[in-house]
């Protein structure tokens, strides 16, 4: 039996910086310990992350920067 997928992608701004697949929807936690790997690495800052289940997070607040 196959398992449902769940992709999650980070977004910038508007421009998806960043696609992550996994099992079972990333907790919070595990979706800013993602953003933040993404900064590092140069892709861009993630705000926002959506996934295929429908879900939206927003990752810092109106006006908030991450540093």
């Amino acid at each position: 039996m196959a398992k449902t997928v769940i992709v999650h992608r980070f977004y910038a701004g508007d421009k998806c910086v960043l696609m992550s697949e996994w099992y079972e929807p990333l907790s919070v936690d595990q979706l800013k310990e993602r953003a933040q790997q993404a900064a590092e690495w140069g892709y861009g800052d993630p705000d926002i992350v959506t996934d295929s289940t429908g879900r939206l997070v927003r990752l810092k607040e109106a006006g908030e920067e991450q540093q």
